[in-house]
C-alpha cells in the first residue's frame, strides 16, 4: 500500500512540476515582452522631447527675428 502511494505522490508532483515549469515560461515571455516595450516607449519619448525643444527654439528664433 504505501509503494502505490509515494508513485501517486509522485505523480501529482510531477504534474505540479510541469505546471510551475508552464507558469515560468509564460513569466519570462510576459516580462520579456512588457521589456521590449518598455524601452521603445523611452525611444519614443526622448525623440519626441528633443524634436519639442527644436521646436521650441525655432518658434523663439521666429519670435526674436520679427522683434
Amino acid at each position: 500500500m504505501e509503494k502505490q502511494e509515494w508513485k501517486d505522490k509522485a505523480l501529482q508532483r510531477t504534474g505540479e512540476n510541469k505546471q510551475l515549469k508552464k507558469r515560468i515560461k509564460e513569466l519570462k515571455n510576459s516580462r520579456d515582452s512588457w521589456k521590449k516595450k518598455s524601452v521603445e516607449h523611452k525611444l519614443r519619448a526622448d525623440k519626441m522631447e528633443l524634436h519639442l525643444k527644436k521646436t521650441k527654439k525655432l518658434i523663439e528664433k521666429i519670435a526674436t527675428q520679427t522683434l
